[in-house]
């Protein structure tokens, strides 16, 4: 049974390059890879849910982005556990979600000349880092130069570390819109980061 297993994916699997959250390569591989049959994140559309069957000897974790190489697609993996058969371990299972945008972060570094003015400049802090994101909500807010509209952004990322001043920039449609860190959530999923984001309006 174990060896028809690997057989199975040998045959069956796809080409497969698996990433760390920062885009750095780490291997490739085949795999088995489909829509999932069910839920495991109730928050997420079955539509954007996917899992995968590695080989037993592969480390894949959570937080790891795995690319499909037929299709070009991208899948964070959020959970991922051992099946075991016969008493022996046959194949690492991974619960997966298809990315569809891509999150920047950078940091405000300030630095002082001679006479003490302060000088404010972006630094880069995360790079083109591949996330799925849904809408949560929105709606118009009274603002000190009048109306402004509101939208509200769940973001589910690889294992990211986030502090109130740093500035998020996410992907939609094509563009780079920049957003405000309301919450982050790195204990549901550990290896991963749920962000809820706002516009940006500083």
């Amino acid at each position: 049974m174990l060896e028809t297993k690997r057989e199975i994916i040998e045959d069956e699997g796809l080409p497969v390059t698996v990433f760390d959250g920062r885009n750095n390569e780490l291997f490739s591989t085949t795999a088995l890879v489909g829509k999932a049959t069910r839920q495991f994140f109730s928050e997420i559309s079955l539509e954007s849910h996917r899992q995968g069957q590695f080989f037993p000897e592969l480390q894949v974790k959570n937080g790891m982005i795995v690319r499909n190489n037929v299709t070009s697609e991208h899948y964070l993996v959020m959970a991922n556990y051992p099946e075991v058969i016969e008493g022996a371990l046959a194949t690492t299972i991974t619960r997966m979600i298809s990315c569809n945008s891509k999150l920047k972060v950078f940091t405000i570094f300030e630095s002082a000349d001679t006479k003490g003015n302060i000088t404010r400049s972006p630094v880069d802090k995360y790079s083109d880092i591949k996330v799925y994101i849904e809408f949560i909500g929105g709606g118009l807010e009274q603002k000190k130069h009048g109306q402004h509209y509101e939208m509200i952004y769940k973001v589910h990322a690889p294992y990211l570390e986030l502090g109130n001043t740093d500035r998020l920039s996410i992907e939609i449609n094509g563009s780079y819109k920049e957003f405000k860190l309301l919450s982050i959530d790195t204990t549901t999923f550990l290896g991963t980061s749920h962000i809820t984001v706002s516009t940006e309006t500083r």
